[in-house]
């Protein structure tokens, strides 16, 4: 029993005296490292002790003025040791979503742990992080800014490194909503102050043009009629409708300006390609908002044009009006290829870093803002008016009136022998106009206007120039000697002008020969042809530093580790 007893302590003793020395080397579990935030409000732990309070203050002062600038939060720990944690990484991810470092739902927050016993550096980031900062940027950091002074055991000067370069990087970012500062305010009521004055020179200049357009210069040389030139709105009121497209892209940037500055929406924003499509989508919204006010303007300029002819002008049918913006749909893409490129400078994230948000927010919006705008104004200026009734309308060049279309029966008495010929050819027909107001009762040639409507060219005759050419035979030719021959052949029939009577033969058709190069040319220029082909292959969001914890953002693993 003794012997026993005795054994039993033996073993006892013995694994006391093994265990002893690995106690004191178990790390505190996560829940007995101090929190930074809560003990003292600050950004620092340094439970390691390897950082002087010189380093500590900077550090906490850095950090303080990133959480000021743009909200992003920095948690900079040193440990003796991770252990039991089965690697630095899975510790540092544990720790970073238990103290939930950055603010909640933009996940903007970096956790800087150093583990001295491992050796070991790792810098986790959080989800809304990653998109900006990629772990290869990390592990660069960490191997070129840290790792070789921490070689030299100089930690202080090593993590003020990695911590100032990441602090950087962070203020770059927007994580916050687009600040809608008193500038995209101004912006807003500027552009609707010169969209209302582009209005009001336009219909200025409409008024203006509604006066002189009857008098307007004539477009072929008669002194009975003259037809209308509809001008285009550009043509007289380009400074008014200039005004309005920037005016209206004015008005569209602080729209966006205000739509990304509100806190409700900021979770869809934290992604640049999101904040991108959230613009496009505004901008659409507004595009097609703001098409009724050129609309507008085009239904006031079709009622005057309709008071001056008198006759209800229309727009194109819908069918009409879809082919010719099918026709024009290049167009869009004109104005929103510059936008392509600002897309590829969001996404790319080296060049991201390098350009503040803002100025890429500015510089896209105005781009869909003015191509939208500009897609408007020239659908209004170029394809909506129907100018067929221009065409076919005649204006009394003595009282600016509209002319009366002559019955058929009574343009015939006016007609001359020749017109009247090619009527009976078949080769023309026509419409006379005559002014009631100016010449009610007398009718006289000479103040009727006959509008010819040639319905065969090719019967006009080059000499007297009426369509009153016919085909015959060649002894029905009034000439008695017989027509030359050409390349060789005898006129086999010819045509005939029934007013002057002059003939002119008719020959076989001769096919031209057709030349064709040798091979030896064929052969250089296709290998000429294949070697050109070759040759073308400043907001405050709020110190946080007040708070008694950290945000609550929460990491999946983004960032990188090295060893010294």
């Amino acid at each position: 029993m003794k012997d026993n007893l005795t054994k039993i302590f033996c073993v006892i003793f013995l694994l006391w005296a093994i265990l002893l020395p690995i106690a004191p080397l178990q790390a505190s579990p996560i829940s007995d490292i101090p929190n930074p935030r809560r003990v003292n409000g600050t950004w620092v732990s340094d439970v390691a002790n390897i950082l002087s309070a010189d380093t500590e203050a900077h550090l906490n002062q850095r950090i303080s003025q990133l959480v000021s600038n743009n909200g992003s939060e920095i948690a900079v720990v040193t440990l003796p040791d991770t252990t039991p944690a089965n690697t630095v990484k899975a510790y540092a991810t544990e720790l970073f979503n238990t103290w939930g470092i950055g603010k909640r739902g933009f996940d903007n927050g970096v956790l800087f742990l150093v583990a001295v016993k491992e050796r070991r550096i790792e810098i986790e980031t959080g989800r809304g992080i990653s998109p900006y900062i990629r772990d290869r940027q990390v592990k660069q950091i960490i191997e070129e800014m840290i790792t070789p002074e921490f070689k030299r055991q100089n930690y202080d000067r090593g993590i003020i490194n990695g911590v100032e370069e990441i602090a950087g990087r962070l203020e770059k970012i927007n994580f916050y909503p687009f600040p809608f500062a008193p500038i995209y305010s101004g912006i807003g009521l500027v552009g609707i102050a010169i969209a209302i004055s582009g209005m009001i020179l336009i219909v200025i200049k409409i008024r203006e043009c509604r006066q002189t357009l009857p008098i307007a210069k004539q477009q072929f040389p008669t002194s009975i009629v003259f037809q209308l030139h509809i001008p285009q709105l550009t043509e007289f009121t380009s400074v008014g409708m200039l005004l309005l497209v920037f005016g209206l892209v004015g008005l569209t940037v602080s729209i966006n300006a205000w739509v990304l500055s509100q806190e409700t929406l900021t979770s869809l924003f934290i992604q640049p390609i999101n904040q991108f499509l959230a613009m496009i989508l505004i901008n659409s919204i507004v595009a097609f908002a703001s098409i009724y006010i050129w609309l507008s303007i085009e239904k006031f300029w079709l009622a005057q044009l309709t008071d001056i002819f008198q006759t209800p002008i229309q727009l194109y049918e819908t069918s009409g009006f879809g082919l010719e913006l099918f026709r024009n749909s290049g167009l869009i893409l004109v104005f929103h290829f510059p936008v392509l490129a600002v897309l590829w400078l969001i996404i790319s994230t080296s060049i991201l870093l390098t350009i503040p948000s803002h100025l890429l927010f500015a510089l896209t919006s105005l781009l869909l803002a003015t191509g939208y705008q500009f897609l408007w104004l020239y659908l209004v200026n170029d394809m909506y008016i129907d100018r067929s009734l221009a065409r076919e309308k005649y204006f009394c060049q003595n009282c600016r009136h509209p002319v009366q279309n002559l019955a058929a029966d009574i343009i015939n008495q006016y007609l001359t022998k020749p017109e009247l010929k090619a009527i009976e050819l078949g080769n023309a027909t026509y419409t006379g106009y005559s002014c009631d107001r100016c010449y009610p009762q007398t009718r006289d040639r000479q103040l009727i206007y006959c509008q010819p409507n040639i319905l065969n060219e090719d019967a006009v005759c080059p000499k007297c120039s009426y369509p009153t050419l016919i085909g015959a035979e060649l002894n029905q030719s009034r000439k008695s000697k017989k027509f030359p021959k050409k390349a060789s052949k005898d006129a086999i029939s010819i045509l005939q002008c029934q007013n002057c009577f002059r003939e002119e033969p008719v020959y076989p058709f001769i096919p031209k020969p057709v030349s064709y190069a040798s091979s030896s040319d064929y052969y250089s220029s296709s290998d000429s042809s294949s070697d050109s082909s070759s040759n073308y292959d400043s907001y405050d969001y709020g110190s946080s530093s007040s708070s008694s914890d950290f945000g609550g953002g929460s990491s999946d693993g983004g960032g990188a580790g090295g060893d010294w």
